[in-house]
């Protein structure tokens, strides 16, 4: 009887399983059990619902989850590297999906989470360049003007998913380094990060060929991968032309100028005259 159960014993079924296994002697004659034997029994049932009403309660969570939680809502985050693993029956729901097999989607949302990365590694270099014992405002203006560019092609993904029915999922990031210890660290992390960029890139383009979608393969063509071999031209010259003249003293603070005035394709021509000698210098400094 459900109204003998003690307060501290809230598991009504886990008592009443209890109950069946014990004794039939002992559940028919349940009342005429002595003061002590009650005790005994009691205890012995305290104990078991202690150990057992965790696995009662993650049970009864599971339970309610099972019919409230979409694909969607219960996708693990365990691999942010990896190429999610993208249920398609969700986005195959909307209206205007055609010919968008669902491995582009998932080469696309894999891919995202790069441009996203490369965001915030811009934004780290950028920051590492504003610093106040670094103070190259040049190359922070560059590398924070660079961050926004990469930040622009993950929305630009973003809305070319939506339009051809797919479902962007966001994914985890690596935290980049707050300390690049000297200007040529920096440009080697952002090489680096360019070349992942454009793997990535041609990756896609890999996985939307073979599945037969030529509006990606165009979209992809038109808008991003000529636009990223030139970025890796730019950023290889910056390591070149910041090698050359050094990274401390008179130099690179007069390359640093020249990059915030003219970009790096006109900081690159000044910054050889600075490495040449002390007449190049001088020029570039009155330019400056």
């Amino acid at each position: 009887r459900t109204r003998k159960i003690p307060r501290w014993f809230s598991h009504r079924d886990t008592l009443v399983s209890l109950l069946r296994v014990l004794p039939v002697s002992c559940r028919l004659e349940f009342r005429d059990l002595g003061v002590w034997k009650m005790k005994q029994i009691w205890a012995f049932v305290f104990c078991v619902s202690i150990i057992s009403a965790p696995l009662c309660r993650a049970e009864t969570l599971a339970e309610q989850n099972k019919g409230s939680l979409g694909r969607m809502a219960r996708y693990p985050q365990m691999k942010p590297k990896g190429v999610p693993s993208l249920l398609a029956g969700e986005s195959m729901k909307l209206a205007q999906r055609q010919n968008y097999h669902e491995k582009v989607e998932e080469a696309l949302n894999a891919h995202l989470r790069m441009e996203f990365q490369a965001f915030y590694t811009y934004r780290a270099i950028a920051a590492y360049f504003g610093r106040s014992d670094i103070a190259l405002p040049g190359f922070y203006q560059f590398f924070k003007g660079q961050s926004e560019e990469e930040l622009e092609h993950a929305q630009q993904f973003i809305d070319y998913m939506n339009t051809r029915g797919g479902i962007f999922i966001a994914q985890d990031l690596d935290a980049p380094p707050y300390d690049f210890k000297s200007g040529t660290a920096a440009l080697k992390t952002a090489l680096k990060m360019e070349r992942d960029v454009n793997e990535s890139l041609l990756k896609l383009h890999s996985v939307a060929e073979e599945h037969g979608d030529p509006q990606f393969t165009d979209f992809l063509e038109g808008n991003f991968l000529n636009e990223q071999v030139e970025a890796l031209k730019e950023i290889a010259d910056l390591l070149t032309n910041i090698d050359r003249v050094g990274n401390e003293g008179l130099g690179l603070y007069v390359y640093d100028r020249q990059l915030q005035a003219n970009g790096p394709t006109g900081a690159g021509a000044l910054g050889i005259e600075v490495g040449g000698g002390g007449g190049g210098g001088a020029d570039a400094g009155a330019a400056a």
